[in-house]
């Protein structure tokens, strides 16, 4: 029987968190500016149809404004911020669960405390960048 991955929400933001403070180990990064880890990817061998990681963004902080043709459905962990998505501004504290439809374009904004994510994407492949560690800083 093939291993199941599984994960606890606290040691995901623990290490996503001390790879957003710049320590090392793990399988995080920097990329523009923020911390990101992919957890779940066919890329990784531990799933076919889905994409799973977590980003740790930094105290007021946007990320470049981008679309992808995965769906996305973002988990706050902790901290504060807001999306915009198709020109629309999405506040998000923890506990907000937001859905970003397949090519809208949209921009993340983290607020005085950062913002720590758990995020889903289907169908996979707008991983692919973060893995091979384009925009690695």
């Amino acid at each position: 029987m093939t291993e199941i991955p599984k994960w606890t929400l606290s040691g995901l933001m623990r290490q996503i968190e001390k790879t957003r403070a710049g320590a090392a180990g793990g399988d995080g990064r920097l990329i523009e500016g923020r911390a990101m880890a992919v957890k779940a990817s066919p890329e990784l061998g531990n799933s076919t149809k889905i994409v799973m990681g977590t980003s740790s963004l930094p105290p007021d902080f946007a990320t470049v404004p981008h679309s992808h043709e995965a769906e996305e459905v973002a988990v706050i962990l902790s901290g504060s911020g807001w999306v915009d998505i198709d020109g629309v501004s999405h506040p998000m504290e923890e506990g907000t669960v937001l859905f970003t439809p397949s090519n809208s374009p949209h921009q993340t904004h983290s607020g005085p405390h950062g913002l720590t994510v758990l995020w889903f994407y289907a169908p996979p492949g707008s991983e692919v960048r973060w893995l091979a560690g384009e925009g690695t800083q």
